[in-house]
């Protein structure tokens, strides 16, 4: 029954993760804010207004001193995050086969050892078969050109921003 429970958990925890960040996307790109004009503003405002804009200003002249990175510098950066992230999840598993080589683990429905677990940690990369997890050279192709095109993808909207 504990077991159960564990598992109705975490599959709870994904589905309003998921849901969480569905919502946050569908809202930052859907929300158009209505500036109003500032002659529809009260006094009261315009002055509030006028300080904001010399705050704005101000801090823009610092910002200017500061680094600002280039788009291309930005997506390189990204793209090296990315590849890190699936050299971390195959030292995970690596890491999880000697444990499990060793018998280190005494439950077997745990959550590692599910394949959808696997799917959405390192998008289909490594997967358990045969009871050890193994890298999917076919997945990791995959996933290598989704990256890439992604990346022009980004770059795209970059440039035309």
């Amino acid at each position: 029954m504990q077991k159960n429970r564990s598992s109705n958990q975490a599959l709870m925890f994904f589905i309003v993760y998921i849901a969480l960040l569905g919502s946050l996307i569908f809202a930052a790109v859907s929300f158009k804010p209505a500036f109003q004009q500032p002659s529809e503003i009260s006094s009261a405002f315009s002055k509030e207004l006028q300080i904001q804009k010399h705050n704005q200003e101000k801090k823009a002249a610092e910002n200017e001193e500061k680094w600002q990175p280039s788009n291309t510098f930005m997506i390189t950066a990204i793209s090296i995050g990315s590849c890190l992230d699936i050299i971390v999840v195959l030292l995970w598993a690596r890491h999880e086969n000697k444990k499990k080589q060793q018998g280190h683990f005494s439950n077997p429905n745990r959550l590692t050892n599910k394949k959808w677990f696997w799917y959405l940690v390192s998008l289909g990369i490594v997967l358990p078969r045969d009871g050890k997890l193994t890298f999917s050279l076919k997945n990791f192709i995959l996933t290598v050109i989704f990256l890439v095109l992604l990346k022009f993808w980004l770059f795209d909207q970059l440039e035309s921003v």
